[in-house]
C-alpha cells in the first residue's frame, strides 16, 4: 500500500497556500515526499485565477486591495473563484500511475469527485457527480461555459447538488505527479466581490453547503468529512 500524509492548514493567506501545494508538487516530482492530501482554508479571503488567466486583464486588483482580497493565481487551470474566510479547499498529490487512480485525467478525476461527494453526503447533502446526461431542473438557467467564474457551470465529472455547481476543481499533471486542488462552496460570498471583476459576470450557477444545510458548518466538521470521504472511496489509510 502505498504511504499518504495528511495536512491541515486552516487560515492562511492565498499566496502561502499555492506556495505550499506547488512546493509539495515539485518536492514528489524530484522524489523528496509521499502522497498528500492537503485541507486549508483562506485568511484574508482570496480571489484565485486559473493559471492560463490574466489576474490584470481579468480583476481590479486596486480594488481588490481595497476591499482586503488577495488576488493569486493557481498551478491548476480553470476559471476565477472567490475564496471566503469559511471556504474549505483539498489539494492532492500523487502519482499520476498511483494504482488507486484509473489511468488517464479525466477517469482519476472522476474517482477524485467520488470520494468528494461521499464526504458531502456524510454532512447530510444529496451530492451528485455531473454526467453529460445530468438532467438540470430549469434548462434556461444553464450558463454559459466561457464564463471566466470557475462557479459558472459544472463541467463534467464535477460535483453538484439539484445541477448547482458545489466544488470547483482543476488538475495539473508533471513527469510523475498530479496536483489537483479543489473548493467546496461552504458560503456565499459577499455580492461586492463582483465588483472585482473587470468584465460582468452574469452567472453564478453555484449552490453553498450553509445554504442547504441552513446551519454554519465548520472547517473540522468538513476536513473531517473530506478525510472520511477519501479513506472510504480511494482505499486510504492516513493512519497507517
Amino acid at each position: 500500500m502505498i504511504a499518504w500524509q495528511l495536512i491541515k492548514t486552516p487560515r492562511l493567506s492565498g499566496s502561502k497556500n499555492m506556495q505550499s501545494d506547488l512546493e509539495l508538487f515539485k518536492a514528489f516530482e524530484n522524489g523528496m515526499t509521499t502522497s498528500t492530501l492537503r485541507i486549508y482554508s483562506w485568511n484574508p479571503p482570496c480571489v484565485s485565477l486559473g493559471y492560463s488567466q490574466n489576474s490584470e486583464a481579468e480583476i481590479d486588483l486596486e480594488k481588490a486591495k481595497n476591499l482586503g482580497w488577495e488576488v493569486v493565481k493557481r498551478p491548476t487551470g480553470g476559471g476565477i473563484v472567490f475564496h471566503n474566510e469559511a471556504e474549505v479547499t483539498y489539494s492532492i498529490v500523487t502519482a499520476i500511475d498511483n494504482p488507486i487512480f484509473p489511468e488517464g485525467l479525466v477517469p482519476s478525476y472522476r474517482k477524485i469527485s467520488e470520494a468528494i461527494v461521499h464526504a458531502i453526503q456524510l454532512i447530510g447533502i444529496d451530492a451528485q457527480i455531473q454526467t453529460s446526461n445530468f438532467k438540470l431542473q430549469n434548462k434556461s438557467q444553464i450558463p454559459n461555459p466561457k464564463s471566466q467564474l470557475c462557479f459558472s457551470y459544472p463541467a463534467e465529472y464535477e460535483v453538484v447538488v439539484e445541477g448547482k455547481k458545489i466544488v470547483g476543481s482543476a488538475q495539473k499533471r508533471g513527469k510523475r505527479t498530479l496536483l489537483q486542488q479543489g473548493s467546496i462552496f461552504v458560503r456565499s460570498v459577499d455580492s461586492k466581490v463582483f465588483t472585482l471583476l473587470k468584465k460582468p459576470a452574469t452567472e453564478y450557477n453555484a449552490v453553498s453547503v450553509e445554504e442547504l444545510l441552513h446551519r454554519e458548518v465548520s472547517f473540522s466538521e468538513l476536513s473531517d468529512a473530506l478525510i472520511k470521504g477519501f479513506e472510504t472511496m480511494l482505499g486510504i489509510n492516513f493512519n497507517a
